[in-house]
């Protein structure tokens, strides 16, 4: 009667016709799971030439990477199970999403019919999901070469990526319901032309010449000898529209892939700036870098000062022939350490994007309020009275004339004497601005007692 095969050790006694499993050689790599789809299916693309049996393994651990010596114990306490294959959806930001292989093993012949194991598993760190590729072989000179050259084909694809290619990815997690995993998080961003972006003339050249225009000028650069790579700062009051700029530069580079970098995130510096390496051209966006890039006079922490100096050690560490835009974003540039805004080679342009003058918040109200009627003395009266007000305040100006409207039985003509009304509730309003601001500097206190170093 022939031994029912339950556990990896017996697998693999039969693949490689043995009893002795310690003769075997093995030889691994670890990579981050971030591009676990193509990794996958660069792995899946070299086997299926080789005749493979997959067959699932049973990880008991996923603190601890996997290792073939783990394959190979007999002991029951010790012993890996064989399990059915399983697979994961990975959303990649495609109509269908990634079939990921959560832990196996392909059982392959190479050259003259010889056997070999390929195992690819993945396990959790700290600083994120990792994959460990490993591959057992017969120790002799065909299996050494064998996996040399597979080895340093996966390790080429890790410079690469198919799946997320000019998309806009970050490490943070979307909590959706539809049942899939994430290695990175694929964001659906709006397509912004230039007629959506409501900034003067001089702003808008400001942006074509350090960004768009260097971008096409990019490759000649590099041939005289000038860097690849900027570090733009965006600066100004909030609401202002920093983001909807950068929204808007990300979304005319259509050759660019976005990283996205949240302050959550960036304990994980260093794998963005490696994933922006792997994607460029890539455009590399840190949003109110001032969480992490406060001066260091303002900062109580040991834990605070270790993520500035890693984020500048970062920033030197991009070679001039990287193809990367850093934008980063602030409402606090006085802020910043001067060591990161005030050097050449990490911020080269600092661009402040003001508040809206009058000719901006006659735009803003006439595209925020484009379903609406103003009468001639009313716009001139609502851009007058915003003064001072950001893109922000116009907009939600704009909302509440559009429910005064509303309230009246739609009637969509605005009159001046509508302009005066929410104006008025607005004055009686304006301590909520103030709160607002208190809320925002208990969050900033809370954040330099978590960086006391006690944790």
């Amino acid at each position: 009667m022939t031994e029912p095969v339950c556990f990896v050790w017996q697998k693999l006694r039969r693949h490689f016709n043995t009893d002795d499993l310690t003769a075997l050689e093995s030889s691994r790599r670890q990579f981050t799971a971030r591009l676990l789809p193509d990794l996958q299916s660069l792995i899946e693309e070299l086997v299926t030439p080789l005749s493979p049996e997959l067959v699932g393994l049973y990880h008991w651990n996923e603190w601890e990477p996997m290792k073939f010596s783990d394959l190979i114990i007999r002991e029951r306490e010790d012993v890996v199970r064989l399990t059915p294959v399983q697979r994961q959806d990975i959303d990649i930001g495609e109509d269908e999403p990634y079939s990921s292989l959560n832990n196996g093993l392909w059982l392959i012949k190479i050259g003259d019919d010889k056997p070999a194991a390929i195992m690819l598993s993945k396990f959790l760190t700290r600083s994120g999901p990792k994959v460990q590729v490993e591959i057992g072989h017969m120790s002799d000179e065909l299996g050494h070469a064998f996996a040399k050259h597979f080895l340093r084909a996966i390790e080429a694809q890790g410079k690469s990526s198919r799946y997320y290619r000019n998309k806009a990815v970050s490490f943070e997690s979307s909590e959706g319901f539809d049942g899939t995993q994430e290695t990175m998080r694929v964001h659906k961003l709006p397509a912004i032309s230039r007629n959506d972006v409501v900034l003067s003339k001089a702003t808008m050249a400001q942006l074509d010449t350090h960004v768009f225009d260097f971008v096409k000028c990019r490759e000649e650069l590099k041939r005289l000898g000038q860097s690849g790579r900027k570090g733009i700062l965006l600066h100004g009051h909030p609401g202002t529209g920093k983001t909807h700029v950068v929204q808007y530069i990300v979304a005319n580079l259509p050759e660019h892939t976005t990283v996205l970098v949240t302050a959550e995130q960036m304990l994980n510096m260093e794998e963005y700036f490696a994933l922006a390496r792997v994607l460029q051209p890539c455009t590399m966006v840190i949003e109110d870098v001032d969480l992490v890039g406060r001066s260091r006079d303002d900062i109580s922490g040991v834990k605070a000062e270790t993520r500035l100096n890693r984020l500048l050690n970062e920033m030197d560490g991009l070679g001039e022939d990287l193809d990367i835009l850093i934008i980063m974003t602030t409402n606090r540039v006085n802020s910043l350490e001067g060591a990161l805004a005030a050097r050449s080679g990490r911020v080269d342009v600092v661009l402040e994007i003001p508040l809206p003058d009058d000719d901006c918040r006659g735009r803003l109200i006439e595209r925020y309020g484009r379903a609406l009627n103003f009468q001639a003395e009313a716009l001139a009266e609502a851009v007058a009275r915003s003064k001072g007000g950001s893109a922000a305040d116009v907009k939600e100006m704009v909302r509440r004339l559009a429910q005064l409207s509303v309230a009246r039985g739609g009637n969509p003509v605005v009159s001046r004497e509508d302009v005066e009304v929410v104006f008025s509730a607005e004055a009686a309003h304006s301590p909520l601005k103030s709160a607002g601001k208190t809320v925002k500097r208990r969050v900033i206190e809370q954040d330099d007692e978590d960086d006391c170093g006690c944790c």
